[in-house]
């Protein structure tokens, strides 16, 4: 029996870069009771040095000697491999995370979550709130001031999940900030299949109708017209998830050039993009954005170039 292949790529998040919220208690930072990590200020990138700092240049903010750093490791890389901040954003509240927070984990489970509402709110490919609505707008306050004050590197490039709860919160936090808007809208950034509706999206045909006059591109190959995620008939494992955000990192890394990269995704794909890139795991509150220095290495035959 042939062995399945190896990953075209491996990826490994930089240590020392950013606060490690999965490696210890950070009380001070954390947010409800859930322990979820808000925004930080800088985005959590420590005080450091670089071996590319130039201590004669005017600008010694921390963003912009990071910026060099980045830029200087990808002009001694070898061909296969690149390195890439990541900008994670989870999507701002849903009506299933309301709903869910409203009557608990236990009945949320058993009664509500294989409902499309509850005849009061609907959360079926769930949109925010408006409490997400406003945390999506708080956010994109948070980047102006970013890039303003702390030279933050703009995303550039966008990409999206395609759930509606995704791509409103890239439009109300990124799109008013570098106009003209664009992003590309990627089936595997999804959040882990489940059988809930809240995890089950609208058709192709809808994103494309609805999203694309507001620069929002639908990827050309894996995105069917409709959902195939009951097909699988039971709820992805985590690490058939992982497996999946590997394969997004894998079809980024191959095809942008981009070094600064802003994905929209959810609670537990942001911990999957995170297993993928072999870094410490934690939970990202509503409406929020964390940041990582990934290393990828592209593989041929399971083996490095």
């Amino acid at each position: 029996m042939t062995a399945a292949p190896g990953p075209a790529w491996t990826f490994e998040a930089l240590p020392d870069i950013f606060e490690n919220y999965g490696a210890a208690s950070y009380d001070g930072y954390y947010t409800d009771k859930f322990n979820k990590v808000a925004t930080q200020p800088r985005l959590a990138l420590l005080h450091r040095s670089y071996p590319s700092d130039d201590p004669s240049a005017a600008d010694q903010r921390d963003w912009t000697r990071l910026a060099a750093y980045v830029r200087s490791l990808n002009a001694q890389a070898p061909a296969n491999v690149r390195y890439k901040v990541l900008y994670l954003t989870r999507h701002g509240l849903g009506y299933h995370n309301q709903k869910h927070t409203e009557v608990g984990t236990r009945e949320w489970e058993d009664k509500w979550a294989l409902k499309d509402g509850d005849g009061v709110n609907t959360w079926f490919d769930s949109f925010l709130t408006p409490a997400g609505e406003q945390q999506a707008r708080d956010l994109s306050k948070l980047w102006e001031t970013f890039t303003a004050e702390d030279n933050v590197p703009f995303p550039q490039s966008f990409y999206t999940s395609p759930m509606a709860r995704c791509l409103q919160t890239t439009e109300l936090a990124f799109a008013p900030l570098r106009p003209p808007f664009r992003a590309t809208v990627k089936e595997a950034l999804r959040e882990r299949y489940t059988l809930h509706t809240c995890d089950k999206r609208r058709p192709r045909s809808w994103v494309e109708t609805n999203w694309g006059p507001k620069g929002y591109l639908v990827e050309t190959e894996g995105f069917p017209e409709e959902d195939q995620m009951r097909a699988l008939g039971r709820p992805e494992t985590d690490e058939e998830h992982t497996a999946r955000k590997q394969r997004a990192l894998e079809d980024i890394f191959e095809a942008d050039e981009g070094e600064f990269i802003s994905l929209s995704i959810h609670s537990i794909a942001i911990r999957a993009v995170q297993a993928a890139c072999k870094a410490d795991v934690f939970r990202v509150r509503e409406g929020s954005s964390i940041a990582m220095l990934v290393k990828g290495e592209k593989q041929v035959n399971g083996e490095k170039l």
